[in-house]
Formats: C-alpha cells, structure tokens, sequence
C-alpha cells in the first residue's frame, strides 16, 4: 500500500495533504482517504500510521459517516455468518430503534449520552426492560466490530448501564389442564403435534420442519434435525437447530407413537384422494395439499384447541415450560430434561424451572431419610 504527499499553498498560509486507498473490509470496495497537516514532517508521521493501520484492519471510519451508514454497512457484512432469522432480528432492531434515534450521529462521535438518549425513549414509548436490554446487547454487538475495524476507539456501550432484564413468569399448566387438552386435542387431525409438544417439549419450528424420516416409529424414537423458521424477506425457510444440542434424539411415549401411526394413516388417505396434486415432501404436519404447514393455521388451530379444553390461554412456547416443568414435579433428572428439551447448558434449565426446584428438594431430603430410619422389626 502506497501513499503520496503534496503541498498547497492558499490564503491560510502553507500546508500538506497525505493521500492513500485501501480495500474495505466492510463493503469489499477500494477507498481513497487524505489526511493534512500543518508541516511535511508532521504529514508523512500521520500519512504512515493511517497506511499501518488500513494494511492491519483497522480502518479508521470517515469523519462524516454516520450511525445510519455503518449499521447498514455492518448488516450487510453479517448476512451470511448468522442464521437468516438472527439476521432479521438485527435489522428489525437497528431499522426500528436505533436508526430514528442515532441514525444521523456521526460514528465517531457516538458517545454514552446518546445511548442513554437512545434506551430512554424507548423506554418512554413503552418497550419493555428486557427488550431494551436487546436492543442494547444487538448495538453493542455492531459497536465492537467497528472497534475491530477501527472505526472508533473504544465501545461506548461499553460505559453504559442497559435497563436490567425482566425475566417473565413462567406460565404453564397443570397436569389436570394437560389432559384436558390433549383429550381434547385426541378428537381433532393434529393429536399427535399436541403430543409431542407437551409430552416431548418439541419447539414450534422443530415440530413443522419434522418429516417422516426422523421418525423410527418400531424402535419409538424421533431426532431433531431441523427447524421451520423466519428468513430473509420474512419467508419461512427451513436451517439447522441453532445448536447442537439442539440437534437431539427423543424417546418417544407410547401415546405419541399410537397418534402418529394414526395422523400417518390419516395423511396417506389425504394422499391418495389428491392423486398428483398432493405435494409429496415428506413432512408429518402439512397443509391440505402436502405442503409445508404454515404457521399462521397452526395457531389457528392452537387458538380453538384453548378455547374448546377450557383452560388458560398462553403461548405456543409454553407448551415447551408445561413439559419441563410437569417432567421436573415428578422427580425426573434435570439432565434428562435438558437433553430432552435440548438446551445447551443444564444451568440454562435449572435456572428457567427455579420454581420447580424447592419441591425436588423436599423430595430427595425425605426419600434419603426414608432409606435411612432403621428398619422395624415385626
């Protein structure tokens, strides 16, 4: 990488100007910088440290460029290093919050103030703690590759306190609303996703991106090999799980095995009455036609399953706690539990079913002392 020097001279006396290029990390396009000084020797000393840091990634930003300009640069550098939904979340965030708030800031002139401007109002139009705790953690993410570029010199969400997160009340049901629900559910086309949801934890992306070749139906047993779940354009497409224990094989119950022998009868007769027209891809849970099942009927179908079992209406995920929870109350393995529900780290499902815990704790404090009184003689 080379530079040049050149000297001018005009009405505010003498003064050199360093020029130099270099490729932009972000962008991939060739960039032509300058940089003055008030002498020659002076000049070269800048003209020599801004080449030193383009060659070794740190790009110093544009004194004009703007939070607007970098998050855009910075969304589209990531697109294919996170997953399509991740990616939407960023920009969902960035487009919603940030930009109307700091989009004209100059980068290098973003400073703790402006974040604290930023949680501010968001806080005053009504978001919660936790969300503005994202929207905090996504900038700071974006921030700390500016600093690895060089963009700017330090994090400053790095000098800010976000409002603390809020974490909700773990809503579920009992395990008299759980029968009464999946009977309920038994009489409809879809008992065996109620099953799985509530008997096996299974997410609702997982449960739509299921085929038939993840099922061992003699051997009773499912694995998790992809998910259904927000794209680019907001298009549903089907990825990997997130992680790789989220990749997992489940045990399935004999309840889950009656009912999707019954729903795989049921869809083969479906089959046959459309002859060609029936997209053949191979899922379990589809549309009339065979397709993929979209999300929008399954909620729909969730919804009036609610309404005809009489019981507290939650949200789809909470099928997922009603099954941790019901599996921890009577005495399984929170080891267990996790690798069932797929969570990454056991502290992770500990740390969610807290509540569940103290009973657990009475439980083994009594059966150690059962097993311990001496035994009475007749």
């Amino acid at each position: 990488m080379k530079g040049s020097i050149q000297k001018r001279t005009g009405e505010r006396g003498t003064s050199w100007y360093g020029k130099y290029d270099y490729l932009d990390p972000v962008s991939g396009k060739r960039v032509h910088r300058r940089i003055s000084a008030p002498t020659r020797k002076e000049c070269e000393s800048k003209l020599r440290a801004a080449i030193a840091a383009a060659e070794s990634g740190r790009v110093p930003a544009s004194d004009k460029q703007t939070v607007r300009e970098f998050v855009g640069h910075w969304l589209t550098s990531i697109e294919h290093a996170v997953r399509p939904s991740t990616h939407r979340r960023y920009a969902d965030v960035m487009h919603k919050h940030v930009i109307p708030v700091l989009g004209a800031v100059q980068l290098s002139k973003l400073a703790p103030p402006h974040l604290q401007e930023l949680y501010a109002s968001r806080l005053n139009q009504g978001l919660s703690p936790t969300t503005v705790n994202h929207l905090h953690v996504t900038l700071h993410g974006a921030l700390k590759q500016a600093l690895r570029w060089g963009m700017i010199d330090r994090n400053p969400c790095d000098l800010v306190d976000p409002p603390r997160r809020v974490t909700p009340e773990t809503i579920t049901w009992s395990i008299d609303q759980t029968r009464k629900v999946l009977a309920m559910g038994d009489v409809g086309e879809l008992a065996a996703l109620w099953r799985l949801a509530l008997l096996c934890g299974m997410r609702r992306g997982e449960l739509l991106g299921l085929k038939w070749d993840d099922i061992d139906l003699d051997r009773g047993t499912l694995s998790v090999r992809r998910t259904l779940g927000r794209g680019s354009g907001g298009t549903w497409q089907l990825t990997e799980p997130k992680t790789a224990s989220g990749r997992r094989q489940i045990a399935l119950p004999e309840s889950c095995v009656v009912a999707l022998r019954k729903h795989r009868l049921h869809q083969l007769e479906q089959r046959m009455a459309l002859g060609p027209a029936w997209e053949d891809h191979g899922f379990v849970f589809t549309g009339r036609t065979g397709a993929v099942m979209h999300v929008n009927s399954m909620m729909v179908h969730f919804k009036k399953l609610i309404t005809d079992a009489e019981v507290p209406a939650l949200r789809f995920h909470d099928l997922r706690h009603t099954c941790a929870t019901l599996l921890l109350t009577e005495g399984v393995h929170p080891r267990i539990v996790q690798e069932r529900l797929g969570h990454s780290d056991i502290s992770m499902t500990l740390n969610r079913y807290s509540h569940v815990t103290p009973s657990m704790q009475r439980q083994a404090a009594d059966t150690l002392d059962a097993a311990l009184l001496p035994t009475q003689s007749a």
